[in-house]
């Protein structure tokens, strides 16, 4: 349990660069609240202490609106960000290093228990639902309010109802391929944004020259919620990065030049 708490707690603080920032986190986010209280639960329950666990569960779900069952198996590093409408069944298998932004549900689909088995690295957009006996591979990517009910490959990206492919997502060693490739190119991050936009995106709606003050929200380009997966996707390739949902704002999407600096701020060294 508590190697599961500090790695949670790692990775959820892991970008505050202050003490203080970090405490902040610790005792005033509540989707972090949801996570501790899961272990706390299962703590309990692998203890054979189900009362304990129960009880535990239900604070849980009163105070941060996530109903997580203290039976679920959840790796390390699970990250919630807005916990309200989480839930997560009594059979669902979780790996590491996994993000649940909000109103996300693994659950039954015909009441028997018949719940997912979910990979490494997973991310689930807002209101995305897993749904039945399903396999889930590594790196996985679930668009906003996508409907899962069949099993999905490792490193792809699905959005939609029913819940389809829409981009094969490259393996680590691939993506960091192409980071150190990058590395060792004279182009600056813009110019590189650019052309993941441009060429690896999937996205139509871009005509003309590209730059820093292209307008990709609103009165601009104006994508679309299925168009952004696709675009955040193919930078995700280009850099070699996994960029957490959760931690970008509208403020960083409205033009290349301010993707271009999100991009810089989640870059190494």
């Amino acid at each position: 349990m508590f190697e599961n708490v500090r790695v949670d707690v790692g990775e959820l603080t892991r970008r505050e660069t202050g003490a203080l920032s970090k405490l902040g986190v610790i005792l005033l986010n509540p989707g972090l609240h949801a996570v501790l209280l899961y272990r706390l639960a299962r703590w309990f329950h692998d203890l054979r202490l189900r009362p304990l666990a129960l009880l535990t569960s239900y604070f849980s779900s009163a105070l941060t609106g996530a109903q997580i069952s203290a039976r679920a198996t959840i790796g390390p590093g699970l990250v919630i960000y807005h916990p309200h409408g989480i839930a997560i069944g009594a059979t669902a298998v979780i790996g590491a290093h996994c993000t649940l932004i909000h109103a996300n549900l693994i659950g039954q689909r015909l009441g028997t228990g018949d719940r997912a088995v979910i990979g490494d690295d997973f991310v689930a957009g807002t209101g995305a639902k897993i749904i039945g006996q399903v396999q889930i591979g590594d790196r996985v990517r679930v668009g906003p309010n996508a409907v899962v009910t069949r099993s999905i490959p490792e490193g792809v990206t699905v959005a939609g109802n029913p819940a389809k492919i829409v981009r094969e997502r490259a393996a680590p060693d691939s993506r960091s391929a192409a980071y150190s490739a990058f590395q060792s190119h004279s182009d600056s991050v813009l110019e590189r944004v650019v052309d993941a936009i441009a060429n690896g995106s999937g996205v139509t709606t871009l005509n003309g020259s590209l730059g820093a003050e292209t307008v990709l929200l609103g009165a601009g380009v104006g994508l679309d919620s299925i168009e952004m997966l696709h675009l955040i996707s193919a930078v995700e390739e280009e850099f070699g990065l996994t960029i957490d949902e959760g931690g970008i704002e509208t403020r960083h999407l409205r033009t290349v030049g301010s993707l271009a600096a999100f991009i810089r701020e989640q870059m190494p060294g």
